[in-house]
């Protein structure tokens, strides 16, 4: 037979002994109290193996009782079932967020709630008991319990207050520097720091965005930032440039990961040359926590837009993506008469190389070459693929001569180049391409002229045998 100790709290008289009597009926030892405070008293000095309690009660309600309860670690485990009147949604809800265990509404059967009530006294006794000490429970008043709720209170509204600023990031996803400028200034208003720093894992472009107060963070610091993951990390300082010259180290720092279940996006780095008390590492905890969502959203949002202007298959800019481009950097020339030259390209044979290796082998070419050109311009210089197996290289700021220049360069490095072959054992493959070199000028109309100058180019350097680099005079 049972004999499990049980609270009831409830201020109806009726429902109280209704309860009571189905439980004490099944064996199970029964306290009461007709409001939570009375209630709040005889857990902390009864230590029931599991309460039932109403929603509506004077000066506490059901859900700050148990708020109450399962925010104390000596009685958090306690199981907690809500009674209540109210069938809404929105009340289940609020039952279940405030930690009960069970809600149940009052209408139904005395038998579901004796089958609930056995069925968490089961789950319970494999949990140890964390009774609190003789002398808090002596001195417990009315003035404490309460004292207690408005703490509870003031926490979860500050918690929430950090979970919507956090949250409001969101807004800036779709620009990384003004998200990077509204993250650290949400974290200069919740922590004192002498450096922060916001690691962002991404597949091909890992940063760790600094945020300094004093100085550049010292060769130490940064150094327990990469043990936290090992790859090369990219250093970019998002605040602090006055401050770059000089190296300080911080002696004590704080951490939280960014993660949403088993994917790593991230990691947030606090710095100061005092030690954190626990209140900050859970806000900064809790900071992490929300982030996570946030920075997922922003690297979905950047690989999207990094997917609607980036070719497939090359991983160049596609043609669409050229074109904006190009108008962009056309006006800039004809407002400014700055330099602006173009290059068009063409791999000569194409087809004939499709016809007798196959698509396959193509698509491996038209990789290796999209990669030769990335890595044999400048930084600011830009590369589409145009169609098929044609390319064009828009160089900001450069005249012809410099394009010719690079023009031949990129025939030299293709001509020379051991394309993988598909086939196994077979040699690498070789091929050749045609380029076509124009600069604006001032009688241009528009980008077509342009375009097509640097064609006209690319279809004489094949009439004249391919493998060779023509430009405008």
């Amino acid at each position: 037979m049972t004999n499990e100790l049980i609270l009831i709290v409830e201020d109806s008289r009726t429902w109280l002994q209704a309860i009571e009597m189905s439980l004490s009926k099944e064996g199970f030892r029964v306290i009461t109290a007709k409001n939570a405070i009375e209630g709040y008293h005889k857990v902390v000095t009864e230590f029931p193996d599991l309460i039932i309690s109403d929603i509506n009660l004077p000066e506490l309600n059901g859900y700050q009782f148990c708020r109450l309860i399962k925010n104390e670690n000596a009685t958090s485990f306690i199981p907690v079932i809500l009674l209540t009147s109210l069938g809404q949604k929105q009340d289940r809800f609020w039952g279940l967020k405030a930690g009960a265990d069970r809600y149940i509404v009052k209408d139904t059967s005395m038998d579901v709630l004796l089958k609930e009530v056995k069925t968490l006294i089961d789950e319970k006794k494999d949990k140890a008991r964390r009774k609190p000490s003789k002398s808090a429970i002596d001195d417990m008043k009315d003035a404490d319990i309460m004292s207690k709720v408005n703490f509870l209170f003031d926490k979860l509204l500050f918690e929430s207050t950090i979970m919507g600023e956090i949250k409001n990031l969101a807004s800036f996803i779709n620009n990384r520097t003004k998200f990077l400028m509204e993250f650290f200034n949400t974290m200069s208003a919740l922590l004192d720091y002498k450096a922060s720093g916001l690691l962002i894992i991404s597949e091909d472009n890992t940063v760790l965005y600094l945020d300094l107060k004093e100085g550049m963070l010292s060769d130490e610091n940064i150094k327990t930032v990469k043990d936290f993951y090992a790859d090369n990390i990219k250093i970019e300082i998002a605040n602090g440039m006055e401050y770059n010259n000089k190296e300080i180290h911080m002696p004590y720092f704080i951490e939280s990961g960014l993660n949403i279940q088993e994917e790593r996006l991230g990691n947030i780095f606090i710095f100061n040359d005092k030690e954190y008390k626990i209140k900050n590492r859970n806000t900064l905890s809790l900071a992490g926590k929300e982030l996570a969502v946030v920075v997922k959203l922003m690297l979905l949002y950047e690989e999207n837009e990094r997917l609607s202007i980036t070719d497939g298959l090359t991983k160049a800019y596609n043609r669409r993506y050229f074109n904006t481009q190009i108008e962009k950097e056309f006006e800039k020339a004809k407002r400014y008469n700055s330099k602006l030259t173009l290059i068009m390209l063409d791999i000569d044979h194409f087809k004939l190389l499709n016809d007798n290796y196959g698509h396959q082998q193509g698509d491996m070419v038209l990789i290796h070459l999209s990669r030769i050109l990335k890595e044999n311009m400048r930084s600011i210089d830009f590369i589409a693929r145009y169609g098929g197996e044609e390319f064009a290289v828009l160089m900001s700021g450069a005249d012809i001569r410099e394009g010719a220049i690079l023009a031949e360069k990129l025939r030299k490095k293709i001509e020379a180049y051991p394309f993988p072959a598909l086939q196994k054992g077979a040699k690498p493959l070789k091929t050749t391409i045609s380029l076509g070199v124009a600069e604006y000028s001032a009688d241009m109309n528009s980008t077509d002229d342009l375009v097509k100058s640097a064609d006209n180019m690319l279809y004489k350097a094949k009439e004249d045998g391919r493998n060779r680099v023509k430009m405008h005079e």
